[in-house]
């Protein structure tokens, strides 16, 4: 069977499992549960943006800047494709060759020879874009699980309302409209990971790859809106 083809299958499914899931918590659950699950995302991804690139100024730019400094002042050659091989190799071959390709612009119209303002223009233009993605993703997972447990405890004391009578019917029946939005989120996240392996593996792995998923609709979708790149 295609890959793709399976891929499509296994998202669609997920979807529907989880519009029956927040049908039987209710509209009220649902509703909270979506605006919770956009609130997450909007606010996992903001936090995370920003606590990538303060990550790696703080804590990784420095020790980057002073080891390829060295490695200059010793006469060591600019070798911007070892550079980045060798820092971000898990990324697939085509992000890091357009990253080294706009920062060797970049050293031809620098006008210098000192070896810290080299390696400070090779750390913002070659390091820091091929690794903040990935610092990225680790903190987007980790604020999202924080705040998603934060709404699933809501979204529990919610779910009583289902046992109401009448109100209860009526309850699930749009809990399932909006369950079907709510399930979106769910399913984008899963499509985060889905990616995130694809990153980290370097597109080796044999069903989680470019090739296998390029004709899958929900991968290409994803892709229309890739928050990571």
């Amino acid at each position: 069977m295609n890959p793709s083809f399976l891929f499509d299958i296994i998202c669609t499914a997920v979807w529907l499992g989880l519009a029956i899931h927040y049908a039987r918590k209710g509209l009220l659950a649902a509703v909270v549960q979506i605006g919770g699950n956009l609130l997450s995302l909007i606010g996992a991804h903001q936090l995370a943006s920003w606590g990538s690139g303060a990550l790696f100024d703080r804590f990784f730019a420095g020790s980057f800047r002073e080891r390829i400094a060295v490695s200059l002042s010793e006469g060591g050659a600019v070798d911007l494709n070892r550079i980045a091989q060798q820092y971000a190799g898990f990324l697939p071959e085509s992000i890091r060759r357009q990253v080294v390709e706009a920062c060797q612009r970049a050293l031809d119209g620098l006008l210098t020879d000192n070896a810290l303002v080299v390696a400070d223009t090779i750390v913002q233009d070659v390091i820091r874009p091929l690794l903040t993605p990935v610092f990225s993703l680790v903190l987007f997972f980790l604020c999202f699980a924080a705040l998603r447990m934060l709404i699933s405890l809501l979204v529990t004391v919610l779910g009583l309302v289902n046992h109401l009578p009448v109100l209860g019917a009526v309850n699930r029946t749009l809990g399932m409209v909006v369950g079907a939005l709510a399930g979106l989120a769910d399913v984008f996240l899963g499509m985060c990971v889905v990616w995130a392996l694809m990153i980290i593996s370097g597109g080796n792995l044999p069903l989680l790859n470019e090739a296998a998923l390029g004709g899958s609709l929900w991968y290409q979708l994803f892709n229309q809106i890739n928050p990571f790149v």
